[in-house]
């Protein structure tokens, strides 16, 4: 099965590479990464594009440190509304198993595990890359316990610490760099990746906690994310939207993120009367009608967005579509008072 992870884990990427003495654009290109992706909205790349990109990075920069350098660009917002509802929780505890519940959202290719706690225990987490297939991602790893580390400081308090973190592989950066990045002790080599939290912090009221936020941020969360019981039609439209700006929309790579065959996926489909091209399709259109109405983005960005290599082929999408080409569709919109600003990036 193919994941996707959302596109701000690459926060920070470009300049990283451009305070190291190099062009980003090349490693993105050979990954067939868009350039500044992961600044737009709700957008994800393959999660195995963007780990490798990581690894591959840290070996030809030769920054043996690359993933707990990137952490200072990051932290908790990358995880967008998942971060709103660990941030209002009641306790850093609550906090970090509401990250634990809807990580999948981030990444299904991610696995935060809470471990059962006895009385006047530390709290043990376990993180896993659970993407099959793939090497083992370094860089990865610790990008992500040393947002793990961030995040706590977040909602416990800039003294806040794990009591130690774990790693599978062996020390590759200095001691200084991961002082810096992680701010407490290391063990490294060990059978499990993870971090231990004392029982003392793990029970500390996150100061300025809104339960209101927390569940109008849930409610977001849980409308916007499918539940288990979603249809397969829902899940092929949801994952549609998804893959659109990557480039790889498809019935072959939906397939992939099932875990089904395409002949499969297509009979399950018919079983609800609907064919997975005619799902494609129709998200398309939905999200070109969206993305029409926003006078700020340019013909060119949407036809990337809508996974389009060519402008022509946006083209005569929109004749078929709307009747009309995008330029067209755009003015009328203006006319109607839809659009939402009178300036128009054609």
């Amino acid at each position: 099965m193919v994941s996707l992870v959302r596109a701000t884990n690459l926060w920070g990427y470009g300049d990283l590479v451009r305070e190291l003495g190099a062009d980003p654009q090349p490693f993105l290109s050979r990954f067939h990464i868009q350039p500044g992706v992961e600044y737009e909205e709700d957008a994800f790349i393959p999660f195995e594009a963007a780990v490798r990109l990581l690894e591959v990075s840290a070996d030809e920069l030769n920054c043996q440190d690359f993933g707990l350098r990137l952490s200072r660009w990051q932290g908790m917002d990358i995880l967008g509304p998942i971060a709103v509802i660990a941030r209002n929780a009641h306790t850093v505890l609550d906090g970090l198993e509401s990250i634990a519940s809807y990580l999948y959202i981030h990444s299904p290719a991610l696995k935060l595990t809470v471990a059962s706690a006895t009385a006047g225990a530390d709290v043990r987490f376990t993180f896993e890359v659970v993407e099959p297939g793939l090497p083992y991602v370094l860089q990865s790893y610790e990008l992500s316990l040393a947002n793990g580390a961030r995040m706590i400081r977040l909602m416990g308090g800039p003294e806040a610490r794990p009591r130690a973190i774990s790693f599978m592989h062996e020390q590759r950066g200095s001691d200084a760099a991961y002082s810096e990045a992680l701010g407490c002790p290391v063990r490294f080599g060990q059978k499990w990746c993870g971090f231990d939290l004392p029982q003392h912090l793990a029970g500390k009221c996150i100061v300025g906690a809104d339960p209101e936020t927390r569940r109008i941020a849930t409610k977001y969360l849980e409308s916007n994310y499918l539940p288990s019981t979603a249809t397969l039609s829902e899940r092929v439209a949801a994952l549609a939207r998804r893959l659109l700006p990557t480039g790889q929309c498809s019935v072959e790579t939906i397939g992939d993120q099932l875990a089904l065959h395409p002949r499969t996926l297509q009979r399950s489909l018919a079983a609800e009367g609907v064919r997975c091209q005619d799902l494609i399709e129709r998200e398309r259109r939905d999200q070109a009608s969206k993305y029409l109405a926003e006078p700020r983005l340019h013909l060119s960005q949407i036809a990337s967005l809508l996974g389009y290599t060519e402008q022509s082929t946006f083209n005569r999408s929109c004749r078929r579509w709307f009747a009309r080409t995008p330029r067209q569709y755009r003015a009328d919109l203006k006319l109607s008072g839809v659009s939402s600003s009178p300036a128009s990036a054609d």
